[in-house]
């Protein structure tokens, strides 16, 4: 899997709470533009701005919510378990799963999903191209991308694995 589809992923459970505070931070900058001491052409610019941002950060959520949606129960898990470790949605949505397997089996299947992925981002258009004039002047994910390429993996590596369930064989 590519750095960008990682930073994505490692990104979108937290693209709506983001989406939701550039919602308010546009409200709250509309509403103090009238006693402002900007222009109302820069403010209005600023506002566009941030409106734009709120809008590629809903278009990633859904074309990942779309490949999710392409997924079978077990690559959903996978996916969910190594990129997103959201306690609620493993005991909730997948609290039947339980993955009995031995180490090596599990990162054959991380590596099948991987390249599964790969195919559906490119088959979404979300490609490295992509990803550089779209997502790669916004902060939020220019820092998760260096970070990534700075110590590799330590986006995902750093979380605890006690969620997951495996016996050796």
């Amino acid at each position: 899997m590519k750095d960008y589809q990682e930073v994505i992923l490692f990104l979108y459970p937290r693209l709506e709470r983001a989406a939701e505070d550039i919602a308010q931070i546009v409200e709250a900058g509309a509403l103090a533009s009238v006693s402002g001491k900007e222009s109302a052409e820069r403010c209005a610019g600023r506002l566009l701005g941030y409106l734009q941002t709120r809008e590629c950060f809903l278009a990633v959520r859904d074309a990942v919510d779309g490949m999710r949606a392409q997924l079978s129960e077990e690559e959903r898990f996978l996916l969910e378990y190594k990129y997103f470790r959201r306690k609620g949605v493993l005991q909730g949505e997948f609290r039947s799963m339980d993955l009995h397997c031995s180490l090596r089996t599990y990162y054959r299947k991380q590596d099948r999903l991987a390249r599964r992925m790969n195919a559906l981002f490119l088959r979404a258009g979300l490609t490295e191209t992509w990803f550089a004039e779209t997502l790669g002047g916004l902060p939020f994910f220019a820092s998760a991308l260096r970070c990534l390429r700075a110590r590799r993996g330590a986006l995902v590596d750093k979380r605890a694995r006690r969620e997951l369930t495996l016996r050796r064989k």
